[in-house]
Formats: C-alpha cells, structure tokens, sequence
C-alpha cells in the first residue's frame, strides 16, 4: 500500500480492512441483545444500558481522537494489529467482571482499542478511488456479522452466559490481527496533506450536523430496540427474528448504496429519501405491539442507516478530499453514538418508551430537512 494520493490495495488487504472493521464494531453491532443479556444476567438497573453502551463509545471516539492527532507518526500495519490485539485481550478479561464498575472499565478500554482500529480501516478506505463503495461494503459487513449473531446469540447465551459472546469477539479480534500483520502495509494513517484537509465547507459542516443528529437519535434508538420488543410484550422469538432480519434489510440497504455511488445516478435523493425512510421507520415503533409492525419498522430502520451512511461519508469526502475529514466525520458519528444511549435512556427513565421513538422520530426528520437543505445547495451531493 502506498502511502499518499489514493492508496493501492490488493484483494486480501481489503478482505482485512473489511473484517478488522468488523471486529472493532462489534459490540455495539450487537448491542441490543448483548446488554439485555447484561441486564438481565447481572441484576443490572435499566440505567446501566446508557452507560454501557456510552462507555464502549467514548472510548471508540478516544480512540478515533488519537488517529486524527497521530496519524502521520504512525503505520497502518503496527497500528492496525496493536489496536486489535488490545482490543481482542480486553473482552476476553471482561470474562473476568463481577460488577458494574469492572464491565464499564472494559467497556471503555475495548472501545478505545476498536476505535482506533476502525480509524485505521476508514482512513485507507478515503484514500480507494472510490472510497464510498468501501464504506458500503464495511457496512455490508457488518450487518452481515449482526444477522449471524442475532440468530446464534439466544441459544449461545442460554448455553454458556453473556461472556461467550465477550469471548466470541475477543477471539475474532485476535484472528483479524494476525490477517492485519500478514496482509496490511506499512503506508502512515494519513497522507502529508492531512492538516490542511481539515477545513469543512459550508454544506460540508451541515451534512456533518445532520450526520451528528442521525446517529445520536438512531443510537438512542438501536439500544433500547430489544428493551422496546420486551415493554411491548413481544416473544423472544419474534424479537430475536426481528434484529436478525433488520440486519439483512441493513445489508440491502448498504448493496443499494454501494449501487448508487457506483451507478452515480441520483445519489443526493437516495440519500434524503433514505433519511426521511429512517425517520418513518423509527416512528412507526410506537405500534410495536403489534409483531408485524415491529418487523416491518425494524427492517425499515437497519436498512435506511445502512443506506445513507455510507452516502453521507462519500459526500464528505467528495466535497472535502481527503482521509482526516473522514475521520472528523468518524468523530461526529461517535459523538453521536456517545449521546445516543444516554438520551435514550434519560427518556425511557423520565418518561417511557413512547417518549424516546417520538423524540428520536422528530430529530431524525429534523436530519432529514438538514440533508434536503444541503442538496439544494449541491445538486451533485455525492460524487463517488
């Protein structure tokens, strides 16, 4: 891999980046089941799902700090292995918590790990001459690994304890380390012109406000989603098939958006018709009593999130150049992800769950305004 303009990869190097990104998210991919399993196995008060999630999350966003600051001292390769060796150890030591204290702790520890490691992979994806469809392919990943692990965890959890799964993905973190030391390259993090691509444009920074709005509601949502199942009285069953099967939609969601930037045809109303599909599909949790209903608003929320993420990346890294922007998109994405859970929380504890889906509904149309108002400032909002 080189280390300036766009980055020269080969196909057993992106099938790194692609899994290494997947190891570093993989706890808040599957955070709905996992901290409801943490909750109900360890007597934990419904608070503690803010701060769990919070927790992995402001370590994720520490970590992403210190790729944006460090990122011409440092290698891909080094960088990439170390941060998923740590991260790998640390959630098999959370093997070893007995309280709230030692699980936030690792919680924290394993986020700043993975956040740097997911810096690493995103900031080679910027540099792809098409980076967006990198985006949607790490997105495909992802979703993929969650409909796998939505399925598998009820009876996994049931046979051996939440702390397979912390083992699960300290395992896999391990075995993506030992592909980032054979396979990745030695280029630095950044390019020599990262400083100077730090400057936004006008419509850059509102895409980056909206991107900010999107994930802090979304995320207040995704983890309390199987908490919203159990209020409304729904069957494991039915709520497990229910995260299993918006991870597939989640998956289509990020083909289509990989199409899209490919095709180059239309990408701007893809993504605010995307936005505005998100903020419907959050709303229509409010009747989620009824099975059909939650099924059909948790496949219209995965797949909407996967859809324009990957749009609004490639939009700001179109509209800005270079890897450092997408790491400043990376860090509005985990303050978002950070606030995401609290807010959720301080809702569901101040006043129910049906408060939490009409805030988040109304924010995410707020996003969705946003992203129209910038597209009429850009009629060519993502250029791949």
């Amino acid at each position: 891999m080189t280390g300036g303009g766009n980055a020269r990869v080969n196909t057993l190097e992106i099938a790194v980046l692609l899994l290494a990104g997947v190891a570093a998210t993989g706890f808040f991919t599957l955070a709905p089941a996992l901290i409801g399993a943490l909750i109900d196995r360890m007597h934990l008060p419904v608070s503690a799902v803010g701060w769990i999630a919070s927790c992995q999350l402001t370590g994720s966003a520490l970590g992403n700090v210190g790729a944006l600051l460090l990122g011409r001292r440092l290698s891909v390769r080094p960088t990439l292995t170390a941060s998923l060796v740590a991260a790998g150890l640390i959630n098999l030591a959370t093997l070893l918590a007995q309280d709230l204290a030692a699980l936030l702790f690792c919680c924290l520890a394993s986020g700043l790990a993975g956040g740097m490691a997911y810096s690493v992979v995103n900031a080679v994806a910027a540099r792809l001459p098409r980076p967006g469809v990198m985006f949607a392919a790490i997105s495909i990943a992802q979703m993929l690994f969650g409909a796998i692990g939505f399925i598998t965890l009820p009876a996994l959890i049931a046979a051996f304890g939440p702390g397979a799964i912390f083992a699960s993905l300290g395992s896999y973190s391990l075995a993506c380390a030992v592909g980032a030391l054979l396979f990745t390259g030695l280029a630095p993090i950044h390019d020599s012109g990262w400083r100077a691509s730090l400057s936004l444009t006008a419509r850059g920074a509102v895409l980056l406000v909206a991107l900010f709005a999107t994930f802090l509601t979304s995320t207040a949502i995704w983890t309390h989603l199987e908490r919203i199942g159990v209020a409304a009285r729904l069957h494991a069953g039915v709520i497990s098939i229910g995260l299993s099967m918006g991870m597939l939609a989640g998956i289509l969601g990020a083909v289509g958006a990989a199409v899209v930037l490919l095709r180059r045809r239309h990408p701007d109303y893809v993504l605010v018709g995307g936005a505005i599909l998100l903020a419907i599909s959050t709303a229509l949790l409010v009747k989620s009593s009824s099975p059909a209903v939650y099924l059909i608003a948790l496949c219209g929320f995965s797949g909407a999130q996967s859809l324009i993420v990957p749009l609004y990346l490639a939009r700001l890294a179109a509209e800005n150049g270079g890897d450092a922007r997408i790491l400043v998109a990376l860090l509005a994405m985990y303050l978002g992800l950070i606030g995401g859970p609290l807010l959720g929380t301080s809702l569901v504890i101040g006043l129910d769950y049906q408060a939490l889906i009409l805030v988040a509904a109304a924010s995410l149309a707020a996003a969705s305004i946003l992203t129209l108002g910038a597209r009429r400032r850009s009629p060519q909002l993502v250029t791949p």
